[in-house]
């Protein structure tokens, strides 16, 4: 019996979901030069347990966003924009889940040579 993976499941999910809102999306913080904004699909903490049929989890999901300064808006929208994806994403391949918000924090990200709002989002995704 192949043994299910919803981490994997669910990062693969949000990375086909999330480039359809038009920005481009990654699996890590690219370290080349790269258009603004961008999102990464970032860290994950997964809680549960596995049961003989199906492992049910808790992933704490953080979802970052780059914008330059002068974009404010835009990465409010925008994260209103992933917050709904999020939520909708109530089915992969083999999991149903229930997505909350926890928080939405936008951070001032001056570690560049630009200056750019971070937005971070942190899901709790339930698999049920």
């Amino acid at each position: 019996m192949e043994m299910l993976n919803p981490q994997a499941e669910l990062t693969n999910a949000l990375l086909t979901v999330i480039p359809q809102l038009n920005v481009d999306t990654y699996f890590y913080l690219p370290q080349d030069e790269v258009n603004y904004p961008f999102v990464v699909i970032g860290e994950q903490t997964v809680t549960g347990v596995y049961t003989k049929e199906r492992p049910i989890v808790n992933i704490n999901q953080l979802i970052h966003i780059f914008a330059l300064k002068d974009d404010l808006q835009l990465v409010q929208n925008l994260s209103k924009r992933i917050e709904a994806t999020v939520y909708n994403l109530q089915q992969t391949e083999n999991f149903k889940w229930v997505n909350t918000l926890d928080n939405n924090v936008l951070l001032m990200d001056d570690t560049t040579n630009d200056e750019l709002w971070h937005a971070v989002l942190t899901f709790t995704s339930q698999s049920n």
